[in-house]
């Protein structure tokens, strides 16, 4: 095979930008696989790269993309995956595609009962979420943790597996559906944020005393408030600033905007060490994407999260899928902030037997 298609954009801009485009696929070098794409997950990350959001993105034209699920189609020199395996995989971009080439280090077979979906559905948002959990915030059973955006990707894998850790986990949601769909996944305390003060109310659930831990995607003012809502000693990690994101184009609309991120990153404000060291409190942050080349790392923490799949612990949550070719739609229902759980892109090839 020499050639896939897959999807690109060629300036930075709108979820219209996603085309089409044909590549030359190289020969496979050492340790390298090629990989017939089935699945492939959405992550909030592509849309930033399509806006020029994400510095670390490839400068267009961009294939999106960090993980996928398919069939092992060859093999390059050194490599010990057969051929026709099911596994997936994870990558720097490029998983918007028909044919990913990815490191047979990063890979991994399916295990038994995992299905295409739900293996897209794990790598990223999983990885993340036990990261920040086990490596980052090391929590104990019988803590607590507030989670924003509790319904979102992170939030639903960092909500399963705070269950299954033996956390108390506090949640907020902008919606009272997205609150349900939470609580019906094991959450205990839901706020919606939209019509309830979230730092009141975590302090009114908690009696005034916060909680012990802060996993946050939001950033700016929302950030802020949360870091009031930990108790003393308190830690969070932040993933992401979701909530800071600045408008494309100019208009009348996107200028009120810009004045919207600004203020809000303004609120948000910075945290100075000795606010810090006074409430003995950490801020730490997390970015699975660069953690990628760290191998061992990687491999540890798929091999748990395998482990906690089998036990049942976990399971990834599969709201919609599109067809590749609406990865633009894609994108904007995931900016859009609809989405519960993942949102999948298939191939063809997810429609014909294996």
């Amino acid at each position: 095979m020499e050639k896939t298609r897959r999807m690109v954009f060629g300036r930075y801009g709108g979820p219209e930008e996603l085309r089409w485009d044909e590549a030359r696929l190289p020969p496979l070098a050492h340790g390298e696989l090629l990989v017939e794409a089935h699945y492939i997950g959405v992550n909030f990350a592509d849309a930033l790269a399509r806006r020029g959001y994400y510095k670390w993105a490839p400068k267009p034209p961009t294939c999106p993309g960090f993980e996928l699920s398919g069939r092992v189609v060859a093999g390059g020199p050194g490599t010990t995956t057969r051929e026709g395996t099911l596994v997936f995989a994870w990558v720097k971009f490029g998983a918007y595609a028909e044919h990913v080439i990815v490191e047979e280090g990063n890979s991994h077979p399916l295990p038994e009962g995992m299905s295409l979906p739900e293996a897209a559905a794990l790598p990223a948002v999983y990885a993340t979420a036990l990261n920040c959990l086990t490596q980052v915030l090391r929590v104990r059973r019988g803590e607590d943790i507030l989670i924003q955006a509790i319904a979102g990707g992170v939030g639903t894998a960092a909500l399963q597996i705070s269950k299954h850790l033996g956390l108390t986990v506090y949640g907020t949601a902008s919606t009272q559906a997205k609150l349900d769909f939470a609580r019906a996944h094991g959450l205990d305390h839901g706020i919606n944020y939209a019509e309830q003060d979230f730092e009141q109310e975590v302090k009114r659930l908690t009696r005034g005393r916060g909680v012990r831990f802060l996993l946050d995607s939001i950033g700016g003012a929302t950030l802020r408030k949360g870091m009031r809502c930990l108790q003393t000693p308190g830690h969070a990690v932040c993933i992401g600033a979701a909530g800071v994101v600045p408008p494309m184009g100019l208009s009348l609309h996107s200028l009120k905007e810009w004045g919207r991120v600004a203020a809000d990153f303004v609120e948000g404000g910075l945290f100075h060490p000795f606010s810090l060291i006074e409430r003995n409190q950490g801020l730490s942050g997390s970015q699975i994407l660069l953690l990628w080349n760290e191998k061992g790392l990687l491999k540890s923490l798929m091999v748990d999260l395998l482990e906690l799949y089998g036990k049942g612990a976990i399971k990834p949550i599969v709201h919609r899928v599109f067809p590749l070719g609406e990865a633009g739609a894609a994108q904007h229902f995931i900016e859009s902030r609809a989405s519960h759980g993942k949102l999948l892109l298939a191939t063809s090839a997810a429609a014909s037997p294996l």
